[in-house]
């Protein structure tokens, strides 16, 4: 319990060590920024995301024959400044046990699927390539 204590004051503790403007978070050994003046995109633009979601992410069947609603979902990704995306991580409304299964399938589909992105056009701040904190709803339409 205290090394669990010890290890919570310690994030907390470096919560305070980020800028309170909000406009970007320290990571590991690189600036990321969570908002820019220019967004990163993906090659061809949202309809070409949406295409390329739409061609590489399957929802289970697991979760259709139970005709699951997964409510919202969302991937959030690092767009490195050389347009490179990494760090996927995924967020859901919790589900009950019975369709944990099947959405932890589709978890992992939507991060292999980010994970093999083409390189995006990176975000800028005066005029520079920026690595950008990126959130991507992802919208579940069982038709």
């Amino acid at each position: 319990m205290k090394t669990f204590v010890i290890a919570f004051l310690c994030l907390m503790g470096t919560t305070g060590l980020l800028p309170s403007t909000g406009a970007f978070a320290q990571t590991h050994s690189q600036l990321v920024y969570t908002t820019v003046e220019r967004q990163p995109e993906f090659p061809g633009g949202k309809a070409a995301l949406s295409r390329y979601l739409a061609e590489n992410i399957r929802f289970p069947s697991s979760l259709m024959r139970k005709n699951q609603n997964t409510g919202p979902v969302a991937a959030k990704f690092i767009v490195d400044k050389d347009g490179s995306v990494h760090d996927v991580r995924i967020s859901t409304k919790p589900l009950d046990k019975k369709a944990q299964k099947g959405m932890e399938d589709f978890m992992t589909t939507i991060i292999a699927a980010i994970e093999q992105m083409p390189r995006w056009r990176p975000g800028e701040v005066k005029g520079e390539p920026v690595a950008v904190f990126y959130t991507l709803p992802i919208e579940v339409n069982m038709q």
